[in-house]
């Protein structure tokens, strides 16, 4: 049985942006996604992007970015779901070229490669994100990139494709990484991983990106924060991730909050 809004634990001590999270993966999981955003929007969550997997559920999508003026959407197929019993890759590619011209896609992905898994091989992981590389620098939109285990090749193809606009979701990698992703024009977007045990390398990258470059997100209903981890995750439990990343930065959280609304406008605002 889905999740009340009675039993939602919210955290969100300042207006905040999730820019990634997943409405029909939250539903799959037994969230009520859309009873959760309508009580999340009347409180200080000022914007959500509800990112794509792959290219089905698109009618769904949209009609929750109507019900929802302050819900932006992405079109795209992650790296995971781009194997050869997944469809064939032309097919499915028109379908998302048409997908991202809709007014509510405010950007492409997530696509990106992830060398952790092997749900898909890497020669067809590259394609579907060189693809949609071009795309978002086609239509002049923002890229959301989904990097595991692949630092090196996903900035040589981003190096290598016109796209020089976008965010490296969930951030896990070390500052190297992150510095070459803001000389490549990237942003780079915190997630509740930030707030678990030994991860020094993310901890240091964090206190190291521009302030006008960082971004916030949950990737509900996958990684909860340390407060409620073990939980299904939701776009109010975004303020645990956010008083984390001002401790580590050793700055005032409310600034903070602020900086990174503004820098998700900055990314998506302009597509609405």
């Amino acid at each position: 049985m889905p999740q009340t809004t009675d039993d939602v634990k919210i955290h969100l001590p300042y207006p905040l942006f999730d820019t990634h999270f997943h409405a029909f993966v939250m539903k799959s999981r037994g969230l009520d996604a859309e009873n959760i955003l309508d009580l999340l929007f009347g409180t200080r969550l000022v914007g959500a992007v509800d990112v794509a997997v792959d290219e089905t559920g698109f009618s769904e999508r949209t009609a929750l970015a109507n019900r929802f003026e302050k819900v932006f959407l992405s079109a795209g197929i992650h790296p995971n779901s781009t194997s050869e019993e997944e469809g064939d890759w032309k097919n499915r590619f028109d379908i998302l070229r048409r997908q991202a011209a809709h007014p509510s896609v405010a950007a492409i992905g997530e696509t990106g490669l992830d060398f952790y898994r092997d749900h898909s091989s890497p020669e067809r992981q590259e394609k579907a994100f060189r693809d949609q590389l071009e795309l978002a620098a086609e239509f002049g939109k923002p890229i959301i990139i989904h990097n595991r285990n692949a630092d090196e090749r996903v900035l040589t193809l981003i190096k290598e494709s016109p796209c020089r606009r976008g965010v490296f979701h969930c951030f896990s990698s070390g500052w190297e990484t992150a510095r070459r992703a803001l000389d490549l024009g990237f942003y780079v977007s915190f997630a509740g991983n930030l707030t678990y045990k030994k991860t020094e390398l993310l901890r240091d990258a964090a206190a190291r990106i521009p302030s006008e470059r960082i971004l916030l997100e949950t990737d509900a209903p996958f990684l909860s924060p340390q407060p409620v981890r073990g939980k299904l995750n939701h776009p109010g439990h975004i303020g645990h991730t956010l008083e984390a990343l001002a401790q580590i930065r050793e700055t005032d959280p409310t600034i903070l909050a602020e900086t990174t609304v503004k820098n998700a406008y900055d990314l998506f605002g302009r597509f609405a």
